[in-house]
């Protein structure tokens, strides 16, 4: 399983959708199709139809030669029929992939993708493809893009009023952002419209901006590189608490700086100032940005969750497997990736900000406004999980609580606790490095340390320790994390780092201050590696340390061995094995 794809809450049925690009039948890449589940509250699921084999197949590739023979890559889903009216109808805008082997850094295949729709009447139980797909037909070197194009794929899709205003249309519109990028050149998101009472009738727009290839909006550790080729991108706007709308977009950015992490993909945001161009397009300009995930979660998508007025974000976490080419694990797995909690994106701030030495708006992480006071309020895209979904998982969990203590060295607060955890804690007057230590065995044999290094702004996940089992990646994972300075009633201190960790299995999500998330794996080889406590390489006030051993599990319907059949890929279906590995 890899994109989550076409997240959306469906009014008619008070329902949220959830799909994703997986192989129905085996564990790696390959015969790529979206599988559905549903929940009415984002924290159980429900598999549509069923759980083993195909059961959950929304959408499959239908064979060589059709414009969608090869794979149903990632897109948006709108709870809307092809006029843009709330009827019970949803509609899908999807990458349709007609040609296999595909990649930014070899020879683009003319209509390789094409982007395309498909509805259902029946709350997603059946799909019915538009008889005109594909609804946007082009590719590299043609009509209207004119593009020596690295790739074209994954549509954002929704209405943006906002944007509406901007561009001065005379009715409303929706509006679909792509991956894409030019060879040579640099990465590409292409923005294309259709009026929202005919979502079959595209226009291209052009590109929202031209970033040179590899280049990056600030230094390379705060903000990291473009690379060369988008995948999986979106724009959206958010208010601030005045009602002000910020616009932000986010994207897959491949072929990047590989400085701070060894994969060749990484997720990416920026926040924008956005106008109209003279040709009626729109032009976004980067004002700051940083990585969306600072581990291994990658496209990452949102949509608007009407239900509860907030923006809802999803990411895949890969495995992170270095022996047999990354599977050596794999079968034994029964699976490979995984998706994030659902996190809600909002614009965060913080007044009485000061920036003495200049460090925080060198790194445009934020976007710093001065006051008459002469300090700052920093606004960022804030990112947290989803509160009500957090307190769904606490449900039947064993609450402990640590009472607030000065640490002068690392601690184990329970050699025994649980592989499904929540660990939280509060830091402050910290005098050096600091952090949490999670999936440690009674013998400290394995364990795994998310540390904050005040000496850089970094934020690190020691891996070192975490397996005994060679073959899974051990490297430091390395984030950015600036706490800001305050001023308050003429003295000035660092806020408190407020440390939010997950744990489910080998799947680690650690959050900070509301503003930085970062997914890895850690694949503990003992049963007993379940032990936390807290790290302090110096003294250090740690407050408000809660655990919750045991969270919710969330997929109530299936068994808890919810293993189906693995079927290998044949030659044929692979085309002897040059679509896909098959393996």
């Amino acid at each position: 399983m890899n994109d989550p794809c076409g997240a959306m809450y469906d009014p008619t049925e008070d329902l949220y959708h959830l799909f994703y690009q997986w192989h129905p039948l085996h564990f790696n890449w390959g015969n790529i199709s979206w599988g559905q589940a549903t929940s009415k509250d984002l924290i159980t699921w429900t598999d549509e139809v069923g759980w083993e084999g195909r059961d959950a197949l929304a959408l499959g590739p239908t064979g060589f030669g059709n414009y969608n023979g090869l794979g149903i890559f990632s897109g948006t889903a709108q709870p809307v029929n092809l006029q843009g009216e709330q009827d019970g109808t949803i509609t899908i805008m999807y990458t349709s992939v007609k040609w296999l082997p595909t990649s930014w850094s070899i020879y683009y295949h003319p209509h390789t993708e094409s982007q395309s729709l498909a509805t259902s009447t029946d709350g997603g139980k059946t799909w019915t493809e538009y008889e005109g797909n594909p609804v946007i037909w082009a590719t590299t070197e043609t009509a209207p893009m004119y593009w020596n194009i690295t790739g074209f794929r994954d549509p954002f899709l929704e209405p943006f009023p906002a944007l509406d205003a901007v561009l001065g249309v005379s009715e409303p519109h929706y509006y679909a952002v792509f991956g894409s990028g030019i060879k040579g050149v640099g990465p590409r998101m292409p923005l294309w419209t259709a009026p929202a009472s005919n979502l079959t009738d595209w226009t291209f727009l052009g590109a929202l901006w031209e970033p040179v290839g590899n280049s990056s909006l600030g230094p390379v550790l705060s903000t990291r590189t473009y690379g060369y080729n988008f995948e999986v991108s979106g724009f959206f706007a958010l208010p601030d608490r005045t009602g002000d709308l910020h616009y932000f977009i986010n994207m897959g950015a491949e072929g990047g700086n590989l400085t701070y992490e060894p994969q060749s993909h990484i997720g990416l945001w920026n926040e924008g100032i956005v106008t109209r161009r003279s040709n009626g397009s729109a032009d976004f300009a980067p004002v700051a940005g940083g990585m969306a995930d600072w581990g291994i979660a990658y496209a990452l998508t949102s949509f608007n969750d009407t239900k509860n007025n907030r923006r809802v974000q999803y990411g895949w976490v890969q495995e992170d497997i270095s022996a047999d080419g990354g599977s050596f694990s794999a079968r034994q797995q029964g699976y490979q990736g995984s998706h994030t909690l659902p996190r809600e994106l909002y614009v965060h701030e913080v007044d009485n900000v000061v920036d003495p030495d200049g460090t925080l708006n060198a790194s445009k992480s934020a976007v710093l406004t001065k006051g008459s006071n002469g300090q700052y309020t920093a606004q960022t895209l804030g990112i947290r999980p989803l509160r009500d979904v957090v307190t769904g998982l606490r449900e039947g969990a064993s609450k402990q609580t640590f009472p607030n203590k000065n640490y002068t060295s690392t601690t184990m607060l329970k050699t025994q606790g649980s592989s499904s955890l929540e660990l939280k804690a509060t830091v402050k007057d910290a005098q050096g490095a600091f952090g949490l230590i999670v999936g440690a065995s009674p013998d400290m044999t394995e364990y795994t340390t998310i540390v904050y290094e005040p000496s850089n702004n970094t934020l690190l996940v020691d891996r070192s320790h975490s397996s005994t089992i060679v073959g899974f990646q051990n490297y430091t994972v390395t984030g950015y994390f600036y706490p800001y300075t305050l001023s308050m009633n003429g003295s000035t201190s660092t806020e408190p780092v407020h440390m939010n960790v997950f744990l489910d299995g080998s799947l680690l999500e650690v959050y900070v201050n509301s503003r930085f998330a970062l997914s890895t794996r850690i694949y503990p080889s003992m049963e007993c590696s379940t032990g936390y406590g807290v790290y302090a390489d110096a003294a250090a006030t740690f407050e408000h340390v809660r655990a919750w051993e045991g969270l919710k599990h969330v997929w109530t319907d299936r068994p808890l061995n919810s293993s189906s059949e693995l079927v290998w890929d044949t030659p044929a279906e692979t085309n002897n094995y040059t679509w896909w590995t098959g393996d």
